[in-house]
Order: C-alpha cells, then structure tokens, then sequence
C-alpha cells in the first residue's frame, strides 16, 4: 500500500463523502447524456465526483490495510473512466451515469484482477460488491475442479457468508444447463453454482452512507464480511 500512502502525501485530500451536488449531477446526467450538457459543467464532475472518488480509493485502501485485508488500490489507476466505450454499442450515449472503482488484490493491479471490491456510485443505487467477477476460462474452469473435488469446502464458505448476513449473487448465471465436463454435479449440493461465471457478494448503500466519509468503514465491513469468499478465492488462485 506503499504507493497509496504517497498519493496521500502528495495532496489528495481526505474523503468526507459525496456531496448533494455531486449526486445531483449524476441524476441531471442520465437525463441529458451529451457533450453539449456535459463539457460547460465539467469542472463540476471534477471537484464534485472524480477528486472525492479519488480521495475514497486512497482512504479505503489504508483502512483496509489497518484491517490487514490484503486489497488495496491506486487512485489514479482503480477508477473507471466516465466515458462510455460506445464503438459496439447500439446506445451511443457517450457518458456513465455512475462512478465506479475496483480495489483490486495487490494495488496498482488492472480492473481485470479477481477477488477485489467494486464501490459502485449511482443516486439510490449504489453498492460495494467482493467480486471474483467474470472470471476466464482457465481460472473458472479452476474454481469448478475445486468445487466438484471438494463440495464441502464450497459449502463451508457459503455458510459463513450467510453467517455474516452475505450471499453468493445469483445474478450472473452464465449457464442454463450443467457445463461442459462437469455434467455428474448435477445432483451436487452445490450444483447451481456450477453454472456462475461470477462469484460475487455485497451490500446495497444507502445515499446517507454515500455523503459521508462512514461510506469508508462501510466498505471494509462489507469486506471483512466476505473473507471466506477471498480466502477461498485465494486459495484456487
């Protein structure tokens, strides 16, 4: 957490929460998604959103190396751009109507690195997921040999998720059917997870929790809730 300590020093102030104006301008954006809109108020997602986003990243990176979870991120590096890639996209809306970050295991990792936090900042719709999101083939393909050798462990994680008031997302069900060479698991007690692409948990936020610097300690509770999901990530590597 080295670097994120030296961001701190070099300026970037300590986040208090997002402010009403910087929600406020969330919420007109989804309602005049254009340049002609966007670019005179600018300076406003600047100082009302992407410095109070970046001051979030550093002050939850440090919390939660004082917690010694071992996520953690770079400001400039962990923010995901509020310009749409709209080159395949039939919706040619250039601009996200949310700010998103991903902690990811080692700071300074891409966006593309399993096992992290995802802070998702939205007017009444905001939420920080622990994701093994989308995970490749190689590495899901790992977590399914896993899961048929040892259905007990997978339990075990999923009932000290529950413990903690957490479940496994069944929202991104990749699959209708059993897949391809894991067919026998079908009667597995654990066979629906079978067919996730994604191993993700969280908690909605409360626009209360997003205007106040709480929304730290929010992150890292949810966090430490769900260690058995990263440690078992972890251990599948």
């Amino acid at each position: 957490m080295a670097m994120t300590r030296r961001a701190k020093k070099q300026g970037t102030a300590s986040f208090t929460g997002f402010s009403k104006a910087g929600m406020r301008f969330l919420a007109d954006l989804a309602k005049h998604n254009d340049r002609s809109w966007f670019l005179p108020r600018k300076h406003v997602y600047e100082t009302e959103l992407l410095e109070p986003l970046q001051a979030l990243v550093a002050d939850t990176s440090e919390a939660l190396r004082l917690a010694k979870i071992p996520i953690g991120a770079v400001p400039t590096k962990s923010i995901f751009r509020i310009y749409r890639d709209i080159r395949f996209s039939r919706d040619k809306s250039p601009y996200k109507t949310n700010l998103g970050a991903y902690l990811a295991p080692t700071a300074g990792e891409p966006h593309e690195a399993p096992g992290g936090i995802y802070i998702h900042i939205q007017p009444n719709r905001s939420f920080v997921a622990v994701a093994f999101y989308e995970l490749d083939k190689e590495r899901l393909n790992r977590w399914r040999t896993a899961m048929a050798k040892d259905p007990k462990a997978f339990q075990t994680m999923v009932r000290a998720l529950e413990r903690n008031g957490l479940k496994i997302s069944q929202e991104h069900v990749a699959l209708k059917r059993m897949p391809r060479g894991f067919e026998d698991q079908v009667d597995s007690p654990i066979a629906r997870y079978f067919r996730l692409g994604s191993f993700t948990t969280g908690e909605e936020l409360a626009d209360g929790d997003v205007g106040s610097k709480r929304l730290i300690s929010r992150v890292v509770a949810v966090a430490k809730k769900a260690k058995p999901l990263l440690a078992y990530g972890a251990k599948i590597g």
